[in-house]
């Protein structure tokens, strides 16, 4: 059992150093990831403009060449109406010719619509564009922030989580997963007694609970906080 004692108090040293090295990074990774999506997003944005810029164009462009058409039509329908014999005839004309202009008249209506939305389009596109140089800008300095952290601290971290890895070969499911429990609800897992106090949450410890637990030979629990209590001899035996 002391063996097991050594091995948890070791596994919270371990993280222990692994929590201040990623603390070293702080909410830079977080940070650097947020504004990448960010860049993704403005640039479809940039690009969703140019699309929306390039499909007006071709429809007004479209427009504007069928209201040529449509004012020769015109043209010829009003010379047709000199020639006719019948009302019959000039009437199906004039219709003709008023269909013509209606369609005409919807067209440039539809034309200015375009034209002013193309003006908004240009307007979101350049402000994007700015957004988009700022990011990039930002992006650069905080991936070299990150890179210099990491690049401090990598090859720390590295040997931390490889003895991390060895040492839960030698653990066993119950108690990890005890560990890990006490863990994620207290920060840390394991408390050495020190001066007849838990060292996690600083509330004295009974003397007969001391005595038993210097024996090493089972899990005690802080009555207070919950965490695992270790003897002195083992947090003074066992460094990372």
């Amino acid at each position: 059992m002391k063996s097991t004692l050594q091995s948890l108090y070791l596994l919270q040293l371990l993280d222990t150093e692994l929590d201040e090295l990623r603390e070293l990074r702080g909410d830079l990774p977080e940070t650097v990831n947020t504004m990448e999506e960010e860049l993704k997003m403005v640039e479809q944005r940039i690009e969703e403009c140019d699309e929306a810029l390039k499909k007006g164009a071709v429809e007004r462009s479209q427009m504007e060449k069928e209201s040529l058409e449509l004012i020769a039509k015109i043209d010829k329908y009003k010379g047709q109406q000199l020639e006719v014999t019948n009302n019959k005839e000039y009437d199906a004309l004039t219709r003709e010719m008023e269909t013509a202009e209606s369609t005409i008249a919807s067209h440039e209506a539809q034309i200015e619509q375009t034209v002013e939305r193309a003006e908004e389009l240009k307007t979101s596109k350049t402000e994007f564009e700015a957004r988009h140089e700022e990011l990039v800008k930002e992006l650069e300095v905080k991936r070299e922030e990150l890179k210099e952290i990491l690049a401090a601290t990598n090859e720390e971290e590295k040997t931390y989580e490889t003895q991390r890895e060895e040492l839960l070969k030698d653990i066993l499911e119950r108690d990890l997963v005890l560990y890990s429990r006490i863990r994620e609800a207290k920060g840390k897992a394991v408390a050495p007694i020190r001066r007849e106090s838990c060292s996690g949450c600083y509330n004295v410890v009974p003397p007969q609970m001391i005595l038993e637990v210097k024996k090493n030979d089972r899990l005690f629990i802080c009555e207070h906080c919950g965490r695992i209590l270790v003897s002195e001899e083992i947090a003074q035996d066992t460094s990372i």
